[in-house]
């Protein structure tokens, strides 16, 4: 699983992780490499499935994933310098919602409750007359359905999958355990979904390949059409053989995004938390309206 480099230049190194359950075997890494000097950005490798190495038959997946990201950090390298930086954008919760997290003895229920987040959900909630549920929701996926997904055409909206709902609450336990063993400079919680319905526009194409892309029999050509149009707009180099893994495995395009959401954070590309959003609640990388007109890489 070695990690190649191109060479001792300062640079930032961004790994995406679309992470699945332990046993499943679906977990994905994309890792994207930025010279800066150059302002050129490189798709790096694609590891299409995280599963323990043969032979080690006491080797769990979550051991496996570690000591995956442990060879791409750049501190891996001999070429490493202390300029180099490591990033993760990763596709499931950092946070908590904020009931789970409370401390509070006695619950006043959330109708009645002052904690700032739970205030916040409330108000916000009222406003667009819907329920909420803070044992299983946080603020900001109130904020995302309420000042983007209606800004969205109908055909780009999607359904927002709360922190502790469904099949996210297991993915959410496995990160937060995954969280205690990261050596990283920073994490950042990437809807991939989301960055690619902002950064659709800018890709100059039709758009039933946003529609496409998720889908089992159209999904690889619109995936395909995607990510030659990142090559094209965006100043991403990518090899054929990564378009093609890219292509045809959904959960490492969906790493794919999130490395490079990760990256668009790290460059100051992305909406910033609000100043009337609750101070105490996580906030994740959502690319600015109009990106590709101040992308760094390749002119």
């Amino acid at each position: 699983m070695a990690v190649s480099t191109l060479g001792c230049r300062v640079r930032s190194r961004t790994l995406g992780l679309e992470l699945a359950g332990a046993k499943n075997h679906k977990t994905a890494v994309a890792v994207l490499e930025y010279y800066k000097k150059e302002k050129k950005i490189f798709l790096l490798e694609v590891f299409e499935k995280v599963i323990p190495r043969k032979g080690e038959s006491t080797q769990t997946s979550d051991e496996a994933l570690l000591e995956l990201i442990e060879e791409i950090r750049p501190s891996s390298s001999a070429s490493r310098t202390s300029n180099d930086e490591f990033n993760l954008g990763v596709n499931v919760p950092l946070g908590l919602p904020p009931c789970i997290s409370c401390k509070l003895k006695t619950c006043p229920m959330p109708q009645k409750c002052k904690v700032e987040s739970v205030k916040w959900m409330r108000t916000h909630s009222k406003k667009m007359g819907r329920e909420f549920t803070p044992y299983t929701q946080r603020p900001v996926e109130i904020w995302v359905r309420n000042k983007i997904l209606e800004t969205l055409p109908p055909s780009a909206r999607f359904e927002i999958d709360e922190t502790l709902g469904g099949n996210k609450a297991p993915l959410t336990a496995r990160m937060h355990f995954l969280l205690r063993h990261l050596d990283v400079d920073s994490i950042t919680e990437v809807w991939p979904k989301l960055s690619l319905a902002l950064l659709f526009p800018g890709l100059k194409l039709d758009k039933r390949f946003l529609t496409q892309y998720r889908r089992l029999e159209e999904g690889a050509h619109a995936r395909e059409e995607i990510l030659e149009a990142f090559m094209e707009h965006h100043g991403v180099f990518i090899y054929e053989r990564d378009v093609r893994k890219l292509s045809h495995n959904l959960s490492a395009f969906d790493a794919f995004i999130c490395a490079y959401t990760a990256w668009l954070k790290a460059m100051n590309l992305t909406l910033k938390k609000p100043s009337s959003f609750p101070k105490s609640a996580e906030w994740i990388a959502i690319p600015e309206a109009g990106i590709t007109k101040r992308c760094l890489p390749i002119s």
